[in-house]
């Protein structure tokens, strides 16, 4: 009994040894960027084991926050080149997801809207500025489409899931979206919608896409998911398939790209990519990733390791947000590449 009592009080001291271990050795760890991830880094930080303050501020105040020295790490959609810091940064893939094109239209409120390339690209450059116009209606015979103006809502400033979107139309249908992809929505559209808004990130957008009836706009799933009022459209595929934007469409296309071009230019997407099943306007997300000698002189390396490799690896919350999961050769680089980092 004695001797049972004893082991016991040892166990617990032990279990207090390694509580205060960890504890002590977790790092405070500042990070900013992707409005698109800002879920996912919301539902997993803490499985890092480390204290990680996240602000959602869009792709491209992430990198300009890292390039300045002021995070330890950041997040972006897109891997753009940051001139002040060459040689001190990487781009890692964690996780990628759908964008979703939705919209708010009382009169096929519970219906399901599809649309294509075409018509996505006629309508955020302003060709077609009435939800009964022809060429939506020609898609969808079976709604009563309204004869009510389209109010386009587009991310106002620096944006990944901006250069995504805009990538994807001059990918699939450039003479229709003349202009290259860029991460700012009013440099790249061709001509610009006379009914628009602008929002400073995902979660602005939403909520304007919210208030504002018979609008439409792009954003990730995660944060329109639910709300009364919000659909997504059914977006056709290079197979000729229309597809819902889910973790599922989102992952089997990513799924087709299994390298990392470089440390600094991430994963080259073909959104023309014929994928039986996927879902084609989909992006990853990148963790900026210092190296030593980088602009914060006070990084922990050793944490930002740790959380990277978490990210990429060791959550399981993204999926039922409506993330894709790393796999597979892809998945293999990226824990490569984290392990580079410090």
């Amino acid at each position: 009994m004695r001797l049972r009592k004893k082991l016991a009080i040892a166990g617990i001291s032990a279990g207090l040894v390694i509580s205060t271990m960890q504890s002590a050795s977790a790092a405070d760890l500042i990070a900013s960027g992707s409005s698109f991830a800002n879920k996912y880094m919301v539902a997993c930080k803490a499985g890092t084991g480390h204290n990680i303050t996240y602000s959602s501020t869009g792709s491209g105040t992430g990198r300009s926050q890292f390039e300045a020295g002021t995070t330890d790490f950041g997040a972006s959609d897109a891997a753009t080149a940051l001139a002040t810091v060459t040689g001190k940064y990487m781009y890692i893939p964690f996780t990628g997801g759908p964008v979703g094109i939705l919209y708010n239209n009382p009169a096929i409120k519970g219906k399901t809207l599809k649309l294509d390339a075409t018509v996505i690209a006629n309508i955020f450059k302003g060709a077609v500025t009435n939800w009964n116009d022809a060429s939506i209606k020609e898609l969808n015979p079976g709604l009563a489409l309204p004869d009510k103006a389209i109010t386009v809502v587009y991310r106002n400033a620096s944006s990944g899931t901006s250069e995504g979107f805009t990538k994807y139309l001059n990918a699939t249908v450039p003479t229709v979206w003349t202009k290259a992809g860029s991460s700012t929505f009013t440099s790249s559209a061709p001509t610009l919608p006379r009914n628009k808004k602008g929002a400073a990130n995902s979660q602005v957008l939403v909520n304007t896409v919210k208030n504002s009836q018979y609008s439409i706009g792009y954003a990730d799933i995660s944060d329109a998911s639910g709300i009364p009022g919000l659909a997504f459209a059914s977006v056709k595929n290079q197979n000729g398939e229309y597809l819902a934007p889910t973790a599922a469409t989102a992952g089997k296309f990513l799924a087709g790209f299994t390298t990392i071009a470089s440390d600094v230019s991430g994963v080259a997407v073909d959104y023309t990519k014929v994928v039986a099943g996927g879902y084609n306007l989909s992006i990853f997300t990148y963790a900026i990733a210092p190296l030593a000698g980088g602009k914060k002189t006070t990084t922990n390396y050793a944490a930002v390791k740790d959380s990277v490799t978490y990210l990429i690896s060791g959550c399981t919350k993204g999926a039922a947000l409506g993330y894709s999961t790393l796999s597979g050769d892809l998945k293999t680089a990226a824990l490569a590449l984290a392990a580079k980092i410090g």
